[in-house]
């Protein structure tokens, strides 16, 4: 079938919907109300001024946003008269709808801050130009929020495309295809927008949000800072979701701005330990600081890491310790606070903890971190806490021997140049490394992720041991 056809199809379709397209005898179209919702929800999480609803049809989505927000101004686009025709006669102020294909939209560059595109691009026989033109439109950092059908397996789409959609053209409706998540992705990419959230909710439909990139940015970074990259993906990608088991705005706002295309840092078993271990290290800290809230808290191998906003009491202070480069680019990206000092230094040049005062109990996070160094590294490194620290306690995420030498067989570690080379048995064998530290607690991160998949319970019977886990030690006096 050629464009023009899928076109016609389209127009004849639209046309015959156009004035029962939101009345409760509208059919199939009422399952587009059930977008309404997340693409709400997605708007909400960022201010905008300009958005342009692609394939608005008679504009409920702008409706409903026109009431919401109504000092924002609206701009609506559809290929068919009729449903602008319907859409125009509700005489909305701050809205304008335009008359037009979405393959070349028919607007200034940068001059929408969204575009929203609901249950319409399956109609587009030249996909990749829509992508294109919204990319033209779009201002720098600008999203697209795609909301459409999809199907859970590349089998059940195939069947879609090849064989139900050219039966649905020949009823008169100009489907064309149904897209799966690397297509979307391969369009993005081709677009120059990065694809930040590809998500299946309820029955086959997709949520996508891609963004064009503020600027280009090139992150320099040591072997092992660039792992920092890992979680700072991870919790962007699990904050996009609809129901986050963690939120972090800060690690949002920073892959966005950064226009980093997240693959490479987010797999499935590197997503589930992350936030296992964002969750339990949350939950630890906060503990502490109940019982000791002008504590000091010690970040080492801080990374992006904000758990400051997720946990911080109010009285605490925090150090973020980390190399120069990784603070370099820390103090672009977070805003300065009282109550929080950034420390650029090497962990094995004992200077890095002049200026943290010691005469309260401390708490020395050590996230991600330790696996990078050799047995004797942490050995000096513990040693180095214990003499400037009188009391206090360190969380320390701990490594299975098991592990170290293979991080080329690590989801995403693999796409770094990093390199495991620590891991113990059993988190007891640190106490040996420093008088009077005292090991109170450990925890697998299975301990949390089975809670939250079947796969996380399979993942916790046949390979608990072999999982990284978090580790509390005790040292010094605390009262």
């Amino acid at each position: 079938m050629t464009d023009k056809k899928y076109k016609e199809l389209t127009m004849s379709e639209f046309t015959k919907a156009a004035e029962i397209y939101e009345t409760d005898h509208a059919g199939v179209y009422n399952m587009c109300k059930k977008d309404y919702p997340d693409v709400l929800a997605e708007l909400e999480k960022e201010p905008f001024d300009d958005l342009l609803d692609c394939g608005c049809g008679t504009a409920p989505m702008l409706t409903l946003l026109n009431e919401k927000y109504p000092e924002k101004h609206y701009t609506g686009i559809d290929l068919t008269p009729k449903m602008i025709e319907v859409a125009k006669a509700k005489n909305m102020k701050n809205v304008e709808l335009v008359v037009g294909d979405c393959e070349n939209l028919p607007f200034e560059e940068n001059s929408f801050d969204v575009v929203i595109c609901c249950q319409s691009f399956h109609h587009y026989p030249n996909v990749q130009d829509f992508f294109n033109s919204v990319y033209r439109v779009l201002r720098p950092g600008g999203r697209l929020v795609l909301r459409d059908m999809t199907m859970k397996t590349s089998a059940v789409r195939w069947l879609c495309n090849n064989v139900e959609l050219p039966l649905v053209n020949l009823t008169g409706h100009g489907d064309v295809h149904v897209y799966g998540k690397a297509e979307v992705k391969a369009l993005c990419k081709n677009a120059g927008l990065n694809m930040e959230l590809f998500e299946k909710r309820d029955f086959c439909r997709m949520h996508c949000v891609a963004r064009k990139p503020k600027e280009q940015s090139v992150i320099s970074l040591g072997d092992v800072q660039e792992t920092a990259l890992i979680p700072l993906a991870i919790k962007a990608n699990e904050s996009r979701r609809k129901s986050p088991r963690i939120y972090d705005a800060k690690a949002v706002e920073i892959i966005s701005a950064l226009g980093i295309d997240t693959d490479k840092y987010d797999k499935f078993a590197s997503h589930e330990g992350v936030v296992a271990r964002t969750i339990m290290i949350d939950r630890t800290v906060s503990k502490l600081l109940e019982k000791h809230p002008d504590a000091i808290v010690v970040n080492i191998g801080c990374g992006f890491d904000d758990r400051f906003s997720r946990v911080d009491n109010g009285k605490a202070h925090w150090y973020h310790v980390d190399h120069a480069d990784s603070i370099e680019v820390r103090r672009k990206v977070f805003e300065p606070h009282e109550r929080q000092t950034l420390i650029a230094g090497d962990l094995f040049e004992n200077s890095w903890t002049n200026g943290i005062p010691n005469d309260k109990v401390t708490i020395i996070i050590a996230e991600g971190l330790l696996m990078y160094f050799t047995e004797d590294k942490v050995k000096a490194l513990m040693e180095h806490i214990h003499a400037y620290f009188p009391r206090g306690f360190m969380l320390a995420e701990l490594m299975s021997p098991i592990a170290t030498g293979n991080e080329k067989m690590h989801d995403t570690v693999k796409n770094t140049n990093a390199r495991f080379t620590f891991g113990v048995k059993d988190g007891r064998e640190l106490e040996s490394y420093c008088d009077g530290w005292k090991l109170i607690n450990e925890t697998s991160f299975f301990a949390e992720i089975k809670k939250y998949s079947v796969a996380g319970k399979i993942g916790s019977l046949l390979a608990g041991k072999f999982m990284n886990r978090l580790a509390v030690y005790k040292f010094g006096d605390q009262q």
